[in-house]
Order: structure tokens, then sequence, then C-alpha cells
């Protein structure tokens, strides 16, 4: 195993501090559970001569509710996630997401935040945040600015990060009564793997009508995506399995998946219309009071 290079940490406990010290820094990266970023600066795929350590700045791991709002703090990880009853309640699509991501090791250490940060098309918050319709807050030492989840994302492993910011929090709205969420993966396994398609779908019926459609892919395309025209295609209609399959297949002219040596271009596309099915299906049965 290749060893790090050379790289000072630092290691601040204020919000302030951190902000502080990536902006007076040359060439600093904020480390938030580290799964991706010491990998990468082990096998070169990127660098830095600082490591601005966010493991002790508390104030950036909370999950919280205010105003018909949830906050989650950048440095909340998948295991809080998971054991928050908040969460459980009121937004059960980021259970389901953090399930399945990694092992419990992982997500012991892994952080919203850096999972976000870390842009991987396959990311398993993303599909279920952007169909959450969340805002990310990013931070600096002169302000705050929030953004659409959406516009963090810009390439494969790109954030739209400048230099000196820092993601604090990601906030979204409690979804409404006769509203239902789902979240599907596939991977070359059971358990312990990356996503090769992951789908997030949101619906909010009134009456027998779809209200308010949203779907998300990850795996499919440069960046995860929001599958706005299979949105359109549901919203203002009764939903139906007929329906449903229609929109779910129209995926396949709005992705652009590529091979790699994990699943052919081709196998992505066909399962990405798959499993838009699947979580459309299931959302649609949890708005009207059903369990799939």
């Amino acid at each position: 195993m290749r060893p790090l290079p050379n790289i000072s940490l630092h290691r601040p406990k204020t919000l302030r501090e951190a902000l502080e010290l990536l902006q007076s820094l040359e060439e600093s990266r904020p480390l938030a559970g580290g799964t991706d970023l010491l990998i990468l600066l082990r096998d070169g795929a990127t660098r830095a001569k600082h490591l601005v350590d966010l493991s002790q700045v508390e104030e950036l791991r909370y999950i919280r509710e205010g105003d018909g709002v949830i906050h989650i703090g950048a440095m909340t990880t998948f295991s809080q996630l998971l054991r928050s009853k908040l969460i459980a309640e009121k937004a059960p699509l980021l259970k389901e997401a953090s399930t399945s991501t990694g092992s419990i090791q992982i997500r012991n250490r892994g952080t919203v935040g850096g999972n976000l940060c870390n842009a991987s098309p396959a990311a398993d918050s993303a599909p279920p945040l952007l169909v959450l319709d969340a805002n990310a807050a990013i931070s600096s030492i002169q302000h705050t600015r929030r953004i659409p989840l959406a516009e963090l994302f810009a390439g494969p492993k790109m954030n739209s990060l400048r230099p000196g910011e820092l993601l604090t929090e990601i906030e979204f709205r409690v979804p409404p009564t006769k509203s239902g969420t789902s979240f599907h993966k596939l991977g070359r396994r059971q358990s312990l793997t990356l996503s090769l398609v992951n789908a997030a779908a949101y619906l909010t019926l009134d009456g027998d009508l779809c209200e308010d459609a949203r779907v998300a892919l990850g795996a499919v395309a440069s960046t995860p995506l929001r599958m706005l025209p299979v949105e359109e295609m549901l919203e203002g209609r009764k939903p139906s399995h007929g329906l449903i399959q229609k929109a779910a297949s129209a995926c396949r002219d709005f992705v652009d998946p590529v091979d790699d040596i994990r699943a052919s271009a081709e196998y992505r596309r066909e399962m990405a219309c798959v499993l838009t099915r699947r979580a459309l299906t299931d959302a649609w049965q949890r708005a009207r009071g059903g369990s799939p």
C-alpha cells in the first residue's frame, strides 16, 4: 500500500477557526470522514499541502427541525442519520439510503457533507436529498450563501465550492402528509457495494392526482440527476402502474451513463428505467398510506 504524502494536519475546534485555516493556507483541503479523500491522496488522484480536520467542530454535527424545515450539519455521519428518530419519522428516505451506504465502519466515519462534496455520480445521499428539494449552506469567512443542492455538483468528483468555502449544512422542508418516498440501489453485491445505479422518488397526492413528483438518479451521468421530464409526465395526472411504467421508461432518453469496469453504459441505461419504476411504485403506495 502506498503511503500518504507529507501533509500538514490542522485540527480546529470551531467553524470560524476552520474557515480561517481554509482561507489562509495554500493548497488546503477540508477533511470530514476521510473515507474518500485519504484514498485519493494516497493514490495521487488529488493533492493537498494542508488538511483541515473537521472532526472536532461539533457545531457542524446535528440533526434538528425548525419551522417545518429539517437541518443537517455537514459533519453528521450516516450512522447518526440511521439512529435519528426525527429522520426515521419525517424523512425515512434518508434512512433507507443510509442503510445501504458502505459498511458499519464507513457509516461511522463517513459524513453527509463529505459524501456530497466528494461529488461521486454514484453518491447514495445525493438522489434522496435531490428529491427532497434540499438546499446547501456554503460558508466562508465573509458570508454564508444557500444554493439548490444540484448546483453543488460540477462534474465527476468535482464540486462548485470556491477556495476558502465549506459546505456547512443541508436543509429541506418536511414532506407533507399524503406524500411518499422511496430509494432503490443496484450494486454488484447485496451489501458493501458501490451503486451501479441508484434512484430516489417522491410523490405527493391531491386526492387521486399526483400534485408533485420528483425523481433523481445516480451513476447514470457525470453528476446525480433530477429527471425533470419524467416528473412532468406524472404531475397533474392520476398515477397508475401503466403511467409509472411509461414515465420510468422515458429515463432511457435523459441519462448519459459510461462504460466502466463495474457495468456497461447500456446496462445502466436499462437499470435506470427499472429502478425508477420500482421507486415510483413504492412512493405511490406510501403516499396512499400503504407499504411496498
